[in-house]
């Protein structure tokens, strides 16, 4: 929870600087106006990490509308990955770990520029509102499990919290089996974010973002076995991201 704290703090600090400073962005000049701007990145999240792709179309030198895309793959506070002491050959696990989870996110918004960046460089920060949808995607684990019905012979089975014990499992099994048993957790996501852009460069971008990530799910998930289910969850992130600036032709 520190992590939620130092975050939560930085983004309050840059709202309530950037605020202050807001008035004064609609009096400035705009330089020269992009049309485009394209950037990826990875995202740190409280609950995992994720990668980002982000469109946006300039409607005016302040505001854009923004396009993004992103996957994330989302841990449980809960898991604690063990190991086979009897054989150093045999692959960790995470005891009690039902499913792999992962978020895949289509979102749409509104960024627009808080302080402008002067000339020669500094910093430019923008607060972005995005919203749109998310598809949650549980793959299941399997272990490879001794099998005492057949003199202690390995098998690989799904794992089931009412069948397999820290005794009997041997290790993780493939990353490939389970995609058979894919399951989907349709819902919508809710993103806003305070970006921090620098570098002396108009047509790269450098930036780095803070902000917070709501998800609600149409079916209940969950990731470990002893946990609730749940339909909704948030995280804080930080992600670092570049990319380019350009004008179509």
């Amino acid at each position: 929870m520190r992590i939620v704290k130092h975050i939560t703090l930085l983004i309050a600090f840059i709202f309530i600087f950037s605020a202050l400073g807001a008035q004064d962005l609609e009096q400035s000049e705009v330089g020269f106006i992009y049309k485009r701007e394209k950037s990826m990145g990875i995202a740190l999240n409280t609950d995992g990490w994720g990668f980002d792709y982000r469109i946006g179309f300039f409607k005016t030198g302040y505001k854009k509308r923004t396009l993004d895309f992103s996957f994330s793959f989302i841990r449980d506070p809960k898991e604690v990955r063990y190991y086979n002491t009897q054989d150093q050959s045999s692959k960790s696990f995470i005891y009690g770990k039902e499913r792999t989870f992962y978020s895949l996110r289509v979102l749409y918004g509104m960024q627009k520029d808080l302080s402008n960046k002067p000339y020669w460089g500094g910093v430019d920060i923008r607060w972005l509102n995005l919203v749109g949808f998310n598809l949650g995607i549980g793959k299941p684990i399997y272990l490879y499990v001794v099998d005492q019905t057949n003199d202690g012979v390995l098998a690989l089975e799904r794992y089931d919290s009412g069948k397999h014990d820290l005794s009997v499992i041997y290790g993780r099994g493939p990353f490939t089996k389970g995609f058979n048993d894919i399951e989907f957790y349709p819902g919508i996501s809710f993103k806003t974010a305070l970006n921090v852009e620098y570098g002396p460069i108009p047509e790269k971008t450098r930036s780095i973002e803070a902000g917070v990530i709501f998800n609600g799910y149409l079916r209940p998930y969950r990731i470990m076995a002893y946990s609730e289910t749940r339909y909704f969850d948030m995280s804080v992130y930080v992600s670092f991201n570049f990319g380019s600036r350009y004008n179509r032709r």
